[in-house]
């Protein structure tokens, strides 16, 4: 089990949003990313989908399933959020937990202090649980909505 530093083990939970740059993305740029995983300590995998500012690509690129789709603004996550947004639920990160944690320790991960509000977070999971691209044990890992 990895070492988990204190103030991460109080800001690491579903729901939860964080800051940085996931590694396996096609853009080098950070993004804000949110935890998914129903239990993060649970596991040894972390979870989280990515938010986007290119409302109307992902749209149109996800026409066929736009139930896996969930828009976010300004106004649900004021601290966070500057534009429209949205998450696909098709498309997630999976960073070990033990990268994470050393990540965090290197300050290339910002937490906000901040969580998805309730009704977004069902919303999310039941994005992510519609997905056909999604794999059962990434679904495994979700709360049901």
């Amino acid at each position: 089990m990895a070492r988990i530093p204190q103030e991460l083990r109080l800001a690491l939970r579903e729901g939860s949003i964080f800051y940085f740059q996931n590694r396996g993305h096609t853009s080098p740029l950070p993004h804000f990313h949110i935890v998914v995983n129903a239990d993060p300590f649970g596991a040894e995998l972390l979870i989280f989908t990515v938010v986007t500012s290119k409302v109307e690509r992902v749209k149109h690129e996800r026409r066929h399933c736009p139930e896996t789709l969930v828009e976010l603004g300004p106004a649900d996550l004021p601290q966070v959020l500057s534009k429209p947004s949205i998450v696909d639920g098709n498309d997630f990160a999976r960073v070990p937990l033990a990268d994470f944690c050393a990540r965090w320790e290197s300050r290339e991960v910002r937490a906000f202090g901040v969580d998805l509000p309730p009704a977004l977070r069902k919303a999310l999971r039941a994005a992510i649980h519609a997905s056909k691209l999604v794999p059962a044990e990434i679904k495994a890992l979700v709360s049901h909505p």
